[in-house]
């Protein structure tokens, strides 16, 4: 039996997660939340496999440790190792990849674009999960090596990411003329309208919506919805606090009730 008083865990290598965290509090305002984002070690798509394994246990382990009742892995990079990840642990972990891949398959789509960082991409995760569901679905996938990186300074220079959409998000259309476009890294919802200015006509797939979707799910089935009506939200990080501070309110996130430095 799950405490419905316990918070929900979120991380990510940064502040991307906070996309997830703002559908998690529009759906699920009750809720305690606590997030964690290593932006010390960010962007995590840049590193080796066995490195982003250490990272996510240390965060993992930190939020199990603060009572999480489940933990939503916002980190593209990071869920699509989440098979590896769950046997190290006894609560609930829930991987942003699966979500957006089962949407894909509801929806239905004969071919999808996916910008993501280098590892998600050439990990191939997002391609097998689609499969498995849809095997007749094309997904062109391209790399970025520094979008993450661009959006976590959180200084968000307007031409500097503009060009790197560009450059990847016409790499996949040189190959595809695609429609829907996954922003398979949870800091690209942060810069959508970068996205819309550039590709007015695209449509994007925030997999974030399906995370905290699934989240509810779970808690719902586990009767472990918090009932109160507004929860605390809990930011620790190990690295600079104010840019979480500033991607907040960008968000228009609750305010966060308690900010932490925290090295692990």
């Amino acid at each position: 039996m799950i405490d419905a008083k316990r918070p929900i865990g979120v991380m990510d290598s940064g502040i991307g997660g906070l996309t997830v965290v703002r559908e998690l509090q529009r759906i699920l305002p009750g809720e305690d939340i606590i997030y964690f984002g290593d932006s010390a070690n960010c962007p995590y798509g840049n590193k080796s496999s066995d490195r982003i394994f250490e990272l996510s246990c240390n965060m993992l382990r930190f939020l199990g440790e603060n009572g999480a009742k489940c933990t939503a892995i916002a980190c593209n990079t990071i869920s699509t190792m989440v098979e590896r990840l769950r046997p190290c642990f006894d609560y609930k972990i829930i991987g942003i990849v699966e979500c957006a891949a089962d949407y894909v398959v509801r929806e239905g789509l004969d071919k999808v674009g996916l910008i993501a960082t280098e590892f998600t991409v050439a990990s191939g995760n997002y391609d097998a999960l689609i499969h498995k569901g849809n095997p007749d679905c094309r997904v062109v996938g391209k790399g970025s090596p520094l979008l993450a990186a661009l959006v976590d300074r959180g200084d968000f220079n307007r031409h500097d990411i503009n060009l790197e959409i560009t450059t990847q998000v016409d790499n996949i259309l040189a190959r595809e003329k695609v429609e829907n476009l996954i922003l398979g890294c949870t800091h690209y919802p942060i810069v959508e309208e970068n996205f819309r200015e550039c590709y007015p006509g695209m449509k994007l797939i925030n997999p974030a919506l399906e995370q905290a979707n699934a989240v509810q799910r779970f808690l719902a089935e586990e009767n472990a919805l918090n009932p109160q009506a507004k929860g605390t939200f809990t930011i620790c990080t190990s690295g600079d606090p104010q840019v979480y501070v500033n991607v907040g309110k960008r968000l228009g996130l609750f305010e966060a009730s308690e900010l932490k430095v925290v090295h692990i």
